[in-house]
């Protein structure tokens, strides 16, 4: 239901017109074809899709997209008073959120998956690779997909957290992004770090495409370890679905 209900959404369908603003800026400004191979192919792939994950869709654009949807998950149900009604059904708070949440990746999965899908189709048409060019992108195009699933999810689930403490979605929109632009613009101006780029998210989404995009040699000044990204990423998702979990229970909902 809650994925029907995004799907439906007039917003969900404006943050995937915008996700395609990088497709059409590439649609008009791509360098000329010199060489038509699988290879040439790959590589302006990664180069493209790097270039635009870390400067418009991982970026501020698209991190404030992210949290304005997932915000919305269950701060709007408990801003209209109809959580109530969904906690008389015969289900766990635990599976309300996960649902909510697995919900809310499902509505990502649409806003930037159409977008990466049509480029590389594009990109596949333009190098005159077919299905051949299709099967040989279609590992980087994944890759990106959960790249980035896993960095905008943690912040998705971080804003569902502060959604079920302040119970309003604007609100909630408002306190996460202050929080992660303080986390990666503040902090880091600090005189205590060392090297404070590689506190920013982009920064270790660069990290996590260069153990992936081999041919990409642009990505190897992005230095560190992409299994402890992995990690924190996905412990931030945990710990932000566990705290909003804990959120419902320390609340009781009467009606």
């Amino acid at each position: 239901m809650e994925v029907k209900r995004l799907l439906r959404s007039r917003r969900l369908k404006l943050m995937t017109l915008l996700m395609f603003l990088p497709v059409i800026v590439y649609f008009f400004t791509h360098e000329e074809i010199t060489e038509y191979s699988t290879r040439a192919l790959r590589i302006s792939f990664q180069v493209n899709f790097s270039t635009y994950l870390v400067n418009f869709w991982a970026s501020v654009i698209g991190q404030l997209v992210v949290i304005i949807l997932m915000s919305e998950l269950l701060g709007s149900e408990i801003d209209k008073g109809t959580i109530r009604v969904l906690l008389t059904k015969p289900v766990r708070k635990s599976e309300l959120v996960i649902g909510k949440f697995l919900g809310g990746l499902t509505g990502m999965l649409v806003v930037f998956g159409l977008p990466y899908l049509v480029m590389q189709i594009y990109m596949v048409l333009l190098y005159k690779q077919g299905f051949t060019g299709l099967r040989a992108t279609f590992g980087d195009l994944l890759y990106s997909l959960e790249v980035t699933l896993l960095l905008l999810g943690s912040l998705g689930a971080f804003a569902m957290a502060l959604s079920v403490v302040l119970s309003r979605p604007l609100y909630a929109s408002l306190a996460s992004f202050g929080v992660i632009f303080v986390a990666q613009f503040i902090l880091p101006q600090l005189p205590f770090f060392d090297d404070p780029e590689r506190f920013t998210l982009n920064y270790q989404l660069g990290v996590l495409l260069r153990d992936r995009f081999t041919l990409h040699m642009g990505l190897d000044v992005y230095k560190g370890d992409p299994s402890t990204t992995l990690v924190f990423f996905a412990s931030v998702m945990l710990l932000s679905l566990i705290l909003a979990i804990l959120g419902l229970y320390r609340r009781e909902y009467r009606g």
